[in-house]
């Protein structure tokens, strides 16, 4: 029941102004509206402190940023009736219409739009006889679309109430806003002036449904005779199939025109195709039983199924693309700015060659899915191909026709999988491509990666060019070093190299638990998984560059949670906080305390990087009485010894200058560096090896809180390092607070998250 209009609501006032999108708000009927927008945001504020009355104005397009010349002058005075916040931070409004209005001035501020807004009624005409015909004209034509449409249905509530309304005007508010009419229709019966002109309108708007409907009933049964008959003709030729065999007819040339129709209708180019009927007439000409004919036939398959000319229609929208991608996955903005980048150039040219990338980075980083995002955005068909320990070259060109069992390549198969020629077609792992007497299996990619010579790859078993060109290539790595330059040469690389802790919050918060809440079968009003629960296990019990991890342990603590669920039914809701994350997870396996507990002589924290993310060790140098030896143990590679014994020349000679004296002939100094079933190899713990034996030597403490990365010359001298990103957000993992660094890798520090920038100091060093 609506509430009694204010006495002066007819009167010219100034109320805040919403924007809708697609949609119109007619008077005396009830909508809800989703109110997301700043602007509308604090409209609706000012509404909900005054009188509760706003304007609803309806945009001419569909643009997030509006401004006056983007709203329709006539719009109506709502009424808010109730506001419910959403999760998201928008909020589901309830708006009684109220009357409509014209927006006499309209007032753009920082905040929000406030409108003069001037209310008027729809003129009655004399004749009350034609209104009431067309009012019933309107109704009966109404419930025959209900009655007719299946989607979008109408209720039967509003039936019912139109066929009680007595007033013209909440009838034309009702079949405008049922009768699912474009905005630009609903907004010109908001805009007439009288009820009749207004019935008219609707009427027009009605007879046009019920011709579209009648059209579409008509379709359905001509597309049901036409089904109907060619189930017929199939079962006519399954008898004829029969009587032919009954009677001993030979049916091979008629299997061989069926192949050469299928061979002219492939779209092949024209060399493949005068192959193709080669190859089809040497088999029309065998014997049935030699056994080339099987081969023959295989071959002839092949050519038929692969996609020559179909490709997938591409959607070249960059705000779309955009969407998806931000959806998928949070953060990864380079990433994400080389496809959008990918994706404009193709729109202006429309016509590029298809990219390669490669993402280097740890397990974990959302490398694959990415590619599945990509693949989505362009509207193409997704195809992943493992290289993990392949070894065998035919695995990627082929097998020569000649062999038993011959098949096409890994590449040619995934173009044959994928049914078109221009896929997102990812080469995971191709870091681990092996190499033995069989081929190189990575020299073989050259060519299909190479954008100057994809456009007629050779495949052993085709024995004819494919174009690869349109295809979107996509290579996944954990490391560059073990990729031949060759290959790597014809990549462009694009880092993934990890996430901070609030980062993985974000990720685990936004993406992982909806996930693993509908693979348990469970609903958020089930299970609520606060953000101190979710950092309390990043912190606690993970400690790695990606988020697989986070998303075993959060699969674990579900797990407890289902069976917890499923025992004890009146448990009607589960709440996981930092407290209950041990009950689940048992205790913590990682602290965060500093790599080192207490400041120590001789002990000072490095930053190394793996094929996984970033690492801290910890360097201990001691001396003992000896002959001047120098021990390294820890698994150490021959740079790293390396750098060890230039560390030492150069801490013994600057020690030296200071007047410290130092017997080399009566003590041993031993260099350790913990983990030693690790291999540990690299030139970047230099500064750290030289401030752990100058603090041996000098027998000061070095600050625990402190790491350190930086190769070091014999000169004292700090050169540049790679992996600087991950090396910070492993010590952020730990809890170090300052980081020495090479004064070269400054610029570096702008690939860092800004959250975990400003909780570090970063001090440069020559």
């Amino acid at each position: 029941m609506t509430t009694p209009l204010p006495k002066d609501i007819m009167q010219a006032r100034q109320l805040p102004l919403i924007a809708l999108k697609n949609t119109v708000l007619f008077p005396k009927i009830v909508m809800p509206i989703i109110i997301q927008r700043p602007k509308s945001v604090a409209a609706l504020d000012f509404a909900r402190q005054s009188d509760q009355l706003v304007f609803f104005a309806t945009q001419k397009n569909i643009e997030d940023d509006v401004t006056a010349d983007d709203l329709y002058p006539v719009g109506t005075i709502g009424r808010i009736i109730s506001v419910f916040k959403l999760p998201d931070g928008s909020s589901k409004v309830d708006v009684e219409g109220l009357l409509r209005a014209r927006a006499v001035d309209l007032a753009e501020h920082d905040e929000l739009f406030l409108v003069n807004a001037q209310p008027f009624s729809l003129e009655r005409p004399v004749d009350e006889l034609e209104e009431q015909a067309l009012m019933r004209r309107i109704i009966e034509q109404f419930r025959t679309i209900s009655e007719m449409r299946s989607f979008p249905a109408i209720l039967p509530e509003v039936i019912y109430l139109m066929s009680q309304v007595r007033d013209p005007e909440q009838i034309i508010s009702l079949v405008s806003a049922n009768l699912n009419l474009d905005f630009k229709d609903q907004q010109k019966v908001l805009e007439t002036r009288s009820t009749k002109e207004s019935l008219e309108l609707l009427n027009a708007f009605l007879s046009r449904e019920l011709d579209i409907l009648e059209a579409e009933k008509n379709l359905a049964k001509e597309t049901k005779r036409r089904v109907g008959k060619m189930q017929k003709e199939l079962f006519l030729r399954e008898q004829l199939k029969s009587i032919e065999k009954e009677l001993g007819m030979d049916d091979d040339q008629a299997e061989f025109d069926v192949l050469k129709k299928k061979i002219t209708a492939a779209g092949m180019p024209k060399t493949v195709q005068d192959k193709a009927l080669k190859e089809l007439s040497r088999l029309a000409k065998m014997p049935p039983f030699s056994p080339e004919v099987s081969y023959l036939r295989t071959y002839l398959d092949w050519l038929v199924e692969l996609p020559w000319s179909q490709k997938s229609k591409e959607k070249l929208d960059l705000k779309e693309a955009e969407k998806v991608l931000n959806q998928d996955h949070y953060g990864l903005v380079k990433a994400k700015e080389r496809i959008l980048e990918y994706l404009a150039v193709k729109k202006q040219t429309n016509k590029l060659k298809g990219p390669i990338l490669c993402f280097v980075g740890p397990p974990g980083v959302g490398k694959t899915s990415i590619g599945q995002s990509i693949a989505r955005a362009l509207g193409r068909t997704f195809v992943r191909v493992s290289l993990g320990g392949l070894r065998d070259e035919a695995e990627i060109r082929g097998h020569r026709r000649t062999y038993v069992g011959a098949l096409p390549g890994r590449i040619i198969q995934g173009i044959h999988t994928a049914k078109v020629a221009n896929p997102v077609f990812m080469l995971d792992e191709i870091d681990k491509v092996g190499m033995d007497f069989r081929g190189d299996p990575s020299s073989a990619l050259l060519e299909a990666l190479d954008p100057e010579q994809n456009h007629v790859f050779s495949d052993h078993y085709l024995e004819v060019p494919f174009d690869l060109s349109d295809v979107f290539f996509i290579a996944t790595a954990n490391t560059l070093e073990t990729i031949p330059p060759a290959l790597r040469d014809r990549m462009e690389v694009i880092e993934f190299p990890g996430y901070s802790e609030q980062e993985k919050a974000k990720i685990a918060e936004q993406f992982l638990i909806p996930k693993l809440l509908k693979d348990h079968g469970l609903t958020k009003k089930a299970v609520a998984v606060k953000i101190d629960g979710i950092r309390e296990i990043i912190a606690r019990y993970t400690r790695e560059a990606g988020v697989r991890d986070v998303e075993r342990q959060l699969a674990t603590i579900l797990r407890k949670v289902t069976r917890k669920l499923v025992e004890s039914p009146s448990t009607k809701a589960v709440t996981v906080g930092r407290t209950q994350v041990a009950k689940y997870l048992g205790p913590e396996v990682f602290s965060e305390q500093l790599a080192e507990a207490k400041d120590e002589v001789g002990v000072v924290t490095a930053l190394s990087w793996t094929p996984y993310g970033g690492e801290i060790n910890a360097v201990e140098v001691t001396r003992m009485p000896g002959k001047g030896q120098l021990v390294l143990t820890g698994q150490l590679g021959n740079v790293m010894k390396e750098s060890a014994q230039t560390a030492l020349s150069y801490a013994r000679a600057n020690v030296a200058k200071r007047g410290i004296k130092e017997e080399h002939n009566k003590h041993d100094i031993h260099i350790h560096l913990p983990s030693g079933a690790i291999r540990k190899d690299g030139p970047s713990a230099g500064i750290a090896l030289t401030t752990a034996l100058i603090s041996m030597l000098t027998e000061r403490p070095v600050r625990k809180d402190v790491a350190m990365t930086g190769e070091v010359t014999l000169r004292g001298k700090v050169l540049p390092i790679g992996g600087l990103k991950e090396k910070v957000l492993a010590a952020h993992r730990a809890g170090i607070k300052t980081i020495a660094m090479p004064a070269t890798n400054a610029k570096d520090l702008l690939d860092i998250p800004k959250e975990v920038r400003q909780k570090m100091k970063f001090v440069p060093v020559k």
